[in-house]
């Protein structure tokens, strides 16, 4: 299946089926584009503007240089993919799943990513910006060299994980739970750890009293 100009300009873009496909060079457009069905397809370069991309389900791909604007992207599922350069403002991208994923190189803005589930997934030379990953869950997954600055993991899980080289500035982890967690190398300065949850968790020259708030935290070994 090709993906044309003559498909970007009808006006439902919703229910598609994407194999082995390149899908990029779209343009710029608004319109609803959920139900989407990929596999083995490369998307992108691909601009998304107030777009609505529920529901979709990704299998081996790779997305890169997706840029997000205002784009709702809800109860998605992602396996095995690759995302390379993704940039997102101001949209909320929630209650979706990610396996085996890797995520690189993003740049990430005022966005939501609430609710969703991260299994045996990376994320790497990424920059955050006031995101909010409430009530997410992580389990066997590694943050390397990653920039955050007042990124919240209020009442979020994570499991078998490691913060490695991260700068980790004025993160909430307000009430999170952490299970056989590391974090090596970290940059912890005025984050807050509130309440939260440690169980078989290491910092390894990693300064935890950097933290702006450690009040009722559990687990913590001195």
């Amino acid at each position: 299946m090709s993906f044309s100009k003559a498909n970007t300009d009808d006006p439902d873009g919703s229910d598609r089926i994407f194999f082995n496909t390149d899908v990029q060079e779209a343009g710029d457009f608004s319109r609803d584009l959920s139900f989407w069905r990929l596999s083995g397809s490369s998307i992108g370069p691909l601009k998304l503007t107030e777009c609505r991309l529920n529901h979709w389900r990704a299998d081996n791909c790779r997305l890169q240089k997706l840029s997000l604007d205002h784009c709702l992207g809800e109860h998605g599922f992602y396996s095995d993919c690759r995302f390379d350069s993704l940039s997102a403002c101001s949209s909320f991208l929630t209650g979706s799943h990610f396996v085996n994923c890797q995520i690189s190189k993003t740049v990430s803005e005022l966005n939501s990513f609430g609710l969703c589930v991260f299994s045996n997934s990376k994320l790497s030379g990424s920059r955050f910006s006031e995101v909010s990953f409430i009530g997410t869950v992580w389990r066997d997954c590694e943050f390397r060299d990653e920039r955050y600055y007042f990124v919240r993991f209020p009442s979020s899980v994570f499991i078998n994980t490691r913060f490695v080289n991260c700068s980790l500035r004025k993160v909430i982890f307000r009430k999170a739970t952490f299970i056989n967690c590391r974090f090596e190398s970290c940059d912890l300065r005025e984050s807050v750890f509130h309440n939260a949850q440690l169980t078989e968790t290491v910092f390894e020259q990693t300064d935890i009293h950097q933290a702006a708030n450690l009040d009722g935290i559990e687990g913590l070994k001195l």
